[in-house]
């Protein structure tokens, strides 16, 4: 009896390690199965970890970059409209980036996470250089955008307006009369551009102000009409005879608006100047 249950024992032991060459295999084995479940475990207890919002909350946020229109609750607002879980290595910094990206005044944006709970975000805008349709800026590029009326005062810049889709070439024919202005400019008179208006039918006009010594007159504005054709040659003739028709009005009239689509000569009116 106690010789066959010794056999049924070693016939078990045989079963048992069937598999294996040897006890050390059986061993190996079984390590590797403890090694591949506490892997698992560990893996999910990360997880976990993460994905609880108590930890590792991105809470700090660095506003960086040359920004006068952006603030922190700009930025903050756009990621909370995300609805992204809030912590680190859930935060996708190219949604935030995008969803920044629609703010109207932003040219150029870059974010990034720097460990363990900040966001640093890089901010590039659009410099206002023109107000466009009187709604609208523009930078020196010709890019139309916007930015709150409380955060910026655009009373000084100079206003252009014309159709949809023309803006650069609007731009680009403004800077060429500016330009003209800068050069014919003497260093007592001069003539600065405040506005310039294109219709669709490439017809301009234009609204000059009188500047003497540095310093422009409020109330010395005079209107242009330049038409559709020469522009920029009706333009030049008229500062460049600017200080003989100045010269020769009374000392209490003043000019106020010039007809320029002459061939042989311009119309002008006047107006009397108020004490």
């Amino acid at each position: 009896m106690k010789k066959a249950r010794q056999a049924a024992q070693r016939k078990e032991a045989k079963k048992i390690f069937f598999l294996f060459a040897n006890i050390e295999q059986f061993v190996s084995f079984l390590f590797f199965i403890i090694v591949i479940s506490l892997s698992a475990w560990i893996v999910v207890a990360v997880k976990n970890w993460v994905d609880n919002p108590e930890r590792v909350v991105l809470s700090q946020l660095t506003l960086t970059g040359d920004h006068v229109f952006t603030t922190e609750d700009d930025v903050r607002k756009a990621i909370l409209g995300l609805g992204l879980p809030n912590t680190y290595i859930a935060q996708d910094v190219d949604d935030i980036q995008q969803e920044i990206m629609r703010l109207p005044w932003v040219k150029q944006v870059s974010v990034r996470k720097q460990w363990p709970d900040r966001l640093i975000v890089h901010v590039v805008e659009h410099q206002p250089r023109y107000v466009w349709n009187d709604v609208f800026l523009l930078d020196q590029y010709g890019t139309v955008f916007s930015v709150p009326k409380d955060r910026f005062d655009s009373s000084d810049l100079p206003k252009l307006s014309g159709p949809i889709g023309k803006e650069k070439f609007i731009l680009e024919t403004f800077n060429q009369l500016d330009a003209i202005s800068m050069k014919l400019a003497s260093r007592d008179v001069a003539l600065r551009i405040g506005e310039a208006h294109a219709d669709d039918r490439n017809a301009w006009q234009l609204v000059v102000k009188l500047c003497v010594t540095g310093f422009c007159v409020d109330n010395q504005n005079i209107t242009l009409n330049l038409g559709r054709e020469k522009t920029i040659e009706r333009y030049e003739r008229f500062v460049r005879f600017f200080a003989d028709i100045q010269a020769r009005l009374p000392q209490n009239e003043k000019l106020v608006e010039v007809d320029l689509r002459y061939e042989n000569g311009i119309s002008v009116k006047k107006q009397k100047i108020e004490n």
